[in-house]
């Protein structure tokens, strides 16, 4: 019998298999990761490096002090300090079953890992574990996150002492300790989703329930769910309570747990995720938020329902009002996932006015920029428009006209988002001031809002960066922030009249009188903006003419 040739021994005349996944090619890997990572750095020494963290911290920690002697309200009595002590694990650990569904759905689109484009299509297809190839830029993912959320969370949390007396460095523990588990949780969730081991539809079932249990124990409708447990973490410094340390340690389980799975992420996701974050980081380089938002839908795959949520106007109305009409039927082709959204930002915009009126001054802010981004959802149409510039100039119809007509819905949707905030914000506190409140302050707060949303949105048409290089600093800068910060601080004074109302409340006087008083000048805002959208266009023509830029 013949003797069979081994492929071992290396004969020419048997086919010789290279071994696979061996400890040389994960070296190899190795190198070339540090060898990227030299050339990324470039001639940045560790020393300029350093000094930038600890200028960046120092800003941080002036900021944080100077927030803090903004507050300046009055410190809660015993019965408030307990009661926020009794229902507050319950809003936190809801917050954290919200933050631990963001990361399930993160997951099933690839993420929250964002490979370079090289990763995808060269390591993820050489011959090494793909667990390996993965597993230290996911560690980098866990760590950052974990570090900005421990920051983000610190510093909120570390206001606290304001109002409930204490400390400010244990309140700051707390809440940097709070912010490490949610951002375990967001990102464990999210690489256990993205590494298949069982069908997407299992943790979305199980996040989804897991926010719907949350939410009912809020409310006061439903026993004690996991995540309050959690949200007791943040109270501690009014009392220590051991059963939080069960949920921390499984929140700190889920990313170790996620790295070691995440070999099995799909290329195709991972592909479709990496083109999508590169883009979207160069949108934000340049400061363009209609591009951010735009492959921020992509990301979060938004589609048009193919089904309308409710039928279009009849005939006549139609052809009376066509932009009206069409901007209807673009809110009636909503997904459902901008939908939850927006009843989500109304919602959260409820409980911040219902914490604002407690005497927390410093929400208004939060409320303000709220409605902003609930109003940039409402506000496609007119963004849809301002996109295509061909389109709009060639309707038989002055631009400024259509623009303005593009507004209407907004503002309607808006209202319905007020509604939303206060039906939540009765919810918390069921009291008949809520109403004569809220109801008075429909209007105002939604033109603000929609007028806020409007200067961003109508901006991009006119928005000349080629400009911005032949300015000098002095003037380049403050224009920039001017024109970044002016449209939320929009939506912020449409918050105003809560304030005036709490001020006459705690004075004994009619709070409805001080809403409707202080609504005046914030609709004359509001509708100053949009009598800026009207005329834009012509002031742009008649200064381009005026200076011969046109010719």
């Amino acid at each position: 019998m013949p003797d069979i040739p081994d492929p071992a021994d290396g004969d020419a005349t048997g086919p010789t298999e290279s071994p696979v996944d061996t400890a040389a090619q994960r070296e190899a890997l190795s190198d070339l990761r540090r060898c990227r990572r030299r050339r990324r750095l470039g001639n940045h020494e560790w020393g300029e490096l350093a000094y930038r963290v600890y200028t960046t911290t120092l800003a941080a920690i002036v900021a944080v002090v100077f927030a803090s002697g903004l507050i300046g309200d009055e410190r809660l009595d015993a019965s408030a300090t307990a009661t926020f002590q009794s229902k507050a694990p319950a809003w936190f650990g809801l917050a954290a079953a919200v933050v631990l569904l963001a990361g399930i759905r993160s997951g099933v689109r690839g993420g929250p890992l964002a490979l370079e484009r090289q990763d995808v299509h060269h390591l993820l297809l050489a011959p090494v574990d793909r667990g390996f190839t993965l597993r230290r830029p996911a560690l980098g993912i866990v760590v950052y996150s974990c570090l900005g959320g421990a920051i983000l969370a610190g510093l909120g949390v570390g206001l606290f002492d304001q109002r409930l007396g204490g400390a400010s460095i244990p309140w700051f523990a707390c809440g940097a300790l709070f912010g490490v588990a949610l951002a375990a949780m967001a990102v464990g969730g999210g690489f256990l989703t993205a590494s298949r081991l069982t069908t997407k539809y299992v943790p979305l079932t199980i996040g989804w329930l897991l926010a719907a249990w949350a939410l009912a124990d809020a409310t006061g409708h439903g026993p004690t769910a996991p995540t309050t447990l959690l949200g007791r973490i943040v109270v501690w410094p009014l009392g220590f309570s051991a059963v939080a340390l069960a949920p921390l340690g499984v929140a700190l389980v889920l990313p170790v747990i996620g790295v070691l799975t995440l070999g099995g992420l799909s290329i195709e996701a991972a592909t479709r995720r990496t083109a999508l974050v590169g883009q979207l980081r160069f949108a934000v380089t340049q400061q363009d938020l209609r591009t951010v938002v735009l492959l921020r839908r992509q990301l979060a795959s938004e589609r048009p329902r193919s089904r309308p949520w409710y039928p279009a106007l009849p005939g006549p109305i139609a052809r009376r009002f066509p932009v009206f009409a069409r901007d209807l039927r673009s809110v009636a082709r909503w997904p459902v996932v901008r939908v939850l959204r927006v009843l989500v930002i109304g919602a959260a915009i409820g409980l911040t006015a219902r914490a604002l009126w407690a005497g927390t001054t410093p929400l208004v802010i939060v409320a303000g920029v709220l409605a902003y981004v609930a109003a940039l959802d409402a506000a496609e149409p007119l963004a849809q428009d301002v996109d295509h510039p061909g389109l709009l100039s060639a309707m038989p119809e002055v631009e400024g006209i259509v623009m303005v007509k593009h507004l209407a819905e907004p503002v309607i949707v808006m209202v319905g988002v007020g509604l939303v905030s206060i039906a939540t914000a009765y919810l918390v506190d069921p009291s008949p001031v809520v109403w004569r409140v809220g109801l008075p302050m429909l209007l105002p707060a939604a033109l603000a809002g929609v007028a806020g949303a409007a200067v961003t949105v109508v901006s991009e048409a006119t928005l000349d960066t080629s400009q911005e290089a032949f300015m000098p600093p002095e003037v380049a800068g403050p224009r920039l922030l001017f024109r970044t910060v002016w449209p939320p601080a929009i939506g912020i004074i449409g918050m105003l009249p809560l304030l005036a109302a709490r001020s006459a409340e705690q004075a004994h006087h009619d709070p409805t009188a001080a809403v409707t008083t202080t609504a005046i000048p914030v609709v004359v805002v509001g509708m100053a903006v949009f009598i800026w959208v009207r005329f834009r266009a012509d002031l742009h023509r008649a200064m381009a003419e005026a200076t011969g830029a046109g010719t």
